[in-house]
């Protein structure tokens, strides 16, 4: 007997990731299967590059049955199978009633796309991964949760091709496994490519969710050169995956031999007794975000990256023959400047502006990236990346460096859990301009008048990591003013049994 109920798919990908040809594998092959089968779409946004839901219906029906009438839309609780290219809008769709524990079989990609929010947070406003993973896991049937952007990647392929293999793996559709591939190749574009991705899905989906769990955390990091090997080498393996995308990242910033700077930096604190999983990855973490600071330079880098003109492109949403002008509004202050100098020049010349108060003045540029000698005048500022290791802003950045990695192993030579709010305190100090100043100037303040007291025995010891922590979290809160930091260093000086912290 065939069941009068369709089976109800549910798609969410962000733009560009393909979720409309996944749509349409599905579907051509529910109907090459002989069943009925519909799908409707709905634009988005997810404060990246767009989102998209793709609802299906698929229902088999008998030969010279009446063609059913299938719904548009898709109802909270009443999706029986889920699939989302990224984690948190995985999330969203638990939010939304979409996945439930009673019905929904989840096919979602962890890997993350990170929000507008999250990146602008003046701390690390990221949504906590593993909760994200704990509710996904609670709300549905089964959930097969797994980085298939990294699976794609590893097969040379698509996202949406291992998608539909590790559906079709899943058997949560009436549809056997010839029929999406025969939709693969009706389709007619990266055939062999789509197949690969396909079959690596297949394979996710036939471990099971245990050992496609299992599989993806016993991932080795892939080291491509001696540099990543040698992060592979000397960290554990959850660390190792973040420093080699630091070893990555100061490269393309600076040189191979920056970026081993870098790892010679980590290696400080590998082999301490204290230094944990957690502690090391993010010390990788933040010492490459630290290290490839916002200069003049890297503003300019990023401004002519390769593919920014495409996307700008996807985001307004013209083809490719159509012509488009970008235009950059920038309005560099004295600092920025004068920063691009040698330190004792530079600091003569801040000196003088300042004596005239002329510090808060900016010159305002407009920039068209699109044009021959705009993009000549960001390409020649970007290729002066030889230039930076001679210049104030980099005499700065190394010197604030070396105090915090000083500052981190003194720490965890007393307290492993200070060490790490130490490391994270770096996060207050980010961009450029008046945000780095102020970000610079309550680190400082934390640093003098919370972790220096500790280190040196002025304060009780058992409070330590708590007072780093709330030191951050007030910086956070008002970083204009910096009330709320002063109003914990207050409460420290009056602590009894300390003695009182002399002011600035």
């Amino acid at each position: 007997m065939v069941d009068p109920r369709p089976v109800r798919l549910l798609i969410a990908a962000l733009g560009g990731e393909g979720g409309g040809v996944l749509a349409s594998w599905i579907t051509n092959a529910a109907v090459a299967a002989g069943h009925v089968a519909q799908r409707t779409s709905i634009p988005g946004v997810a404060q990246r590059t767009g989102a998209t839901t793709y609802y299906l219906e698929i229902l088999p029906i008998a030969p010279g049955a009446v063609k059913p009438v299938l719904a548009l839309n898709p109802a909270p609780g009443e999706v029986d199978v889920m699939l989302a290219s990224e984690l948190l809008e995985t999330a969203r769709a638990v939010q939304s009633g979409s996945v439930t524990p009673s019905r929904t079989h989840l096919i979602a990609s962890t890997h993350r796309v990170f929000t507008v929010d999250e990146k602008s947070a003046m701390a690390d406003g990221r949504v906590d991964p593993l909760k994200m993973r704990e509710v996904l896991q609670k709300f549905s049937k089964s959930a097969l949760l797994a980085n298939l952007a990294l699976t794609a990647r590893e097969a040379g392929s698509q996202l949406n091709a291992v998608m539909l293999g590790a559906l079709a793996g899943s058997k949560a559709v009436p549809i056997e496994d010839d029929y999406f591939r025969a939709a693969i190749r009706a389709e007619g574009k990266a055939v062999d490519a789509n197949l690969r991705g396909f079959d690596a899905g297949y394979g996710l989906a036939t471990l099971g969710v245990g050992a496609a769990e299992a599989k993806e955390a016993a991932r080795t990091p892939r080291a491509e050169n001696q540099l990543e090997a040698r992060a592979v080498r000397v960290l554990p393996r959850d660390a190792a995956e973040i420093a080699i995308e630091g070893v990555r990242r100061l490269t393309d910033y600076q040189n191979k031999a920056y970026a081993e700077l870098y790892l010679t930096r980590l290696e400080r604190f590998t082999k301490h007794i204290n230094a944990d999983t957690a502690f090391l990855r993010e010390l990788s973490r933040l010492l490459a975000v630290r290290m490839s600071f916002e200069d003049t330079i890297r503003v300019a880098q990023l401004k002519i990256r390769e593919g920014r003109i495409e996307r700008l492109r996807n985001e307004a949403g013209v083809g490719d023959d159509a012509l488009i002008r970008v235009s950059e509004f920038m309005k560099p202050g004295p600092e920025e400047i004068l920063s691009m100098l040698p330190p004792k020049l530079a600091r003569r010349l801040l000196a003088w502006v300042e004596r005239r108060g002329w510090s808060e003045r900016s010159v305002k540029m407009k920039v068209s990236t699109t044009s021959f000698f705009g993009f000549l005048r960001l390409r020649l500022l970007a290729g002066l990346r030889w230039w930076r290791p001679r210049t104030l802003r980099y005499a700065e950045e190394t010197e604030w460096v070396e105090r915090w990695l000083d500052l981190i192993e003194r720490t965890l030579a007393q307290n492993a859990e200070a060490a790490k709010a130490v490391v994270a305190s770096a996060a207050l100090v980010k961009g450029y301009g008046e945000t780095m100043k102020r970000g610079l100037k309550n680190w400082t303040l934390l640093a003098n008048f919370v972790i220096e007291p500790f280190l040196a025995g002025k304060l009780p010891r058992d409070q330590f990591a708590d007072a780093v922590t709330q030191g951050r979290i007030a910086a956070l809160k008002d970083p204009d003013s910096g009330k709320p930091l002063g109003a914990l260093i207050d409460s420290l000086r009056a602590l009894p049994h300390s003695p009182r912290i002399a002011a600035e």
